[in-house]
């Protein structure tokens, strides 16, 4: 079995490549994707930049180039429900854009607007977040919501809520999912929050990103193990 493992930013995907043991690298379409084992399991890392259309790239080469058999998205993201503080992580349960008019993505094929995560890639996620969740982070199941843009204005965050009631918003997971499911790969999204999609988001992002970023990884790395 082999895992696909999508990150956006250097930083969401360092501790991953770094850990791993690399034994090829290729290059297609700009990215490079890094071939080799993580925690025994088979894996090839990448990342694939900012937003859906770079994720769907990333995610499509994963599946019909090197027809991986799992896909994992993994990251930072602004964190919606009232719950949620810094640090905590949010498990996809199901994912669906919100900035897209998702009446016609129902009325076309694949005929769905929301894109379910497979429940035993979500179980194994859980398990590993109780494994090093502590004092820094609490984890959470719930719906993830994707857009091109980076929500860091009060107003469009309740908008956001109020039309998706999610858990938390980021740029890449239901593309990912997208794919995945066109595909038929089992895949899951994880995200750690690095701020809270509000006026002050810009600023949060900066200062709490890098170790947001980290958590999801660690948890990456426990599920391999656990599987």
């Amino acid at each position: 079995m082999t895992w696909g493992i999508i990150g956006a930013m250097d930083s969401e995907v360092a501790l991953l490549r770094d850990s791993m043991e690399v034994e090829r690298t290729e290059e297609i379409s700009g990215l490079t994707y890094y071939i080799g084992t993580l925690c025994g399991q088979k894996v090839i890392v990448v990342c694939c930049s900012i937003g859906k259309v770079n994720a769907a790239i990333c995610a499509q080469t994963l599946a019909a180039v090197f027809k991986v058999d799992r896909l994992v998205n993994v990251g930072v993201a602004g964190a919606l429900d009232e719950r949620l503080r810094i640090f905590d992580v949010v498990v996809s349960e199901k994912l669906c854009y919100h900035d897209a008019d998702l009446d016609i993505f129902e009325r076309n094929p694949p005929f769905v607007s929301e894109y379910a995560a497979d429940k035993d890639m979500v179980r194994l996620a859980e398990q590993a977040c109780e494994k090093i969740a502590g004092t820094d982070f609490r984890c959470f199941g719930g719906r993830i919501v994707s857009g091109d843009r980076f929500v860091s204005e009060n107003a469009e965050k309740q908008r956001i809520v109020g039309q998706f009631h999610p858990m938390c918003v980021e740029m890449e997971g239901a593309a990912v999912g997208h794919v995945a499911a066109a595909n038929k790969i089992p895949f899951v999204v994880i995200r750690s929050m690095s701020d809270g999609a509000d006026d002050n988001a810009g600023m949060s992002f900066d200062e709490f990103a890098p170790k947001a970023a980290e958590h999801s990884a660690k948890i990456v790395m426990e599920m391999l193990k656990l599987a």
